[in-house]
């Protein structure tokens, strides 16, 4: 873990990591979240994770930038689209859905603009390489498996924190609570 921790991340790599980062700070706080740009890459829609609970979706797009960088107005219609969809399929169907755009990067005063005029909530949050990102779960057998984010199935493993599934910061505390490494 450490080795991947401190290891110079490509482009897509870092944008992968802030995806799971977010989604992070929403399934810790227990909502459902897919990580939907992780799992279907380019073909994600603009929807990098989408996030519920019974009555409620956000659909989020991230963008890891330098600070320099600015978000436009056309992120911001590109996401209000893409949230509009959803809520008018299925999967919408119900559901109050919300947009929101979380960025390392500036927000232009015309993407604020945009942002109000369209109901798109704008989050500002820095990417926390050291997370705890060990996702260890209980199987439907009852096996406790922990997951790094190099493994295949990473992204698809959700944590029920009601079932003592947890995130942890280390191998060592992952096994130091019943956890082996997944196969």
């Amino acid at each position: 873990m450490n080795k991947y921790l401190r290891s110079d991340l490509s482009f897509v790599e870092v944008g992968r990591l802030y995806e799971r980062y977010i989604g992070h700070l929403y399934e810790k706080e227990g909502y459902d979240v897919v990580y939907n740009g992780a799992l279907r890459g380019i073909s994600d829609l603009g929807r990098d994770l989408v996030v519920g609970c019974v009555d409620e979706v956000f659909v989020i797009q991230v963008k890891c930038w330098a600070k320099y960088k600015e978000i436009k107005e056309k992120h911001i219609f590109e996401l209000f689209g893409t949230t509009t969809h959803f809520k008018l399929t299925s999967e919408g169907a119900g559901r109050s859905v919300k947009a929101v755009f979380y960025t390392t990067a500036r927000y232009s005063d015309g993407a604020k603009h945009v942002a109000k005029v369209l109901g798109v909530d704008l989050k500002t949050e820095r990417l926390d390489r050291f997370y705890p990102m060990i996702k260890c779960s209980i199987s439907a057998d009852g096996k406790k498996l922990y997951y790094l984010p190099f493994d295949v199935n990473y992204d698809k493993i959700k944590i029920n924190l009601h079932r003592d599934e947890l995130f942890a910061q280390t191998v060592k505390e992952a096994v130091g609570k019943g956890f082996k490494r997944a196969g």
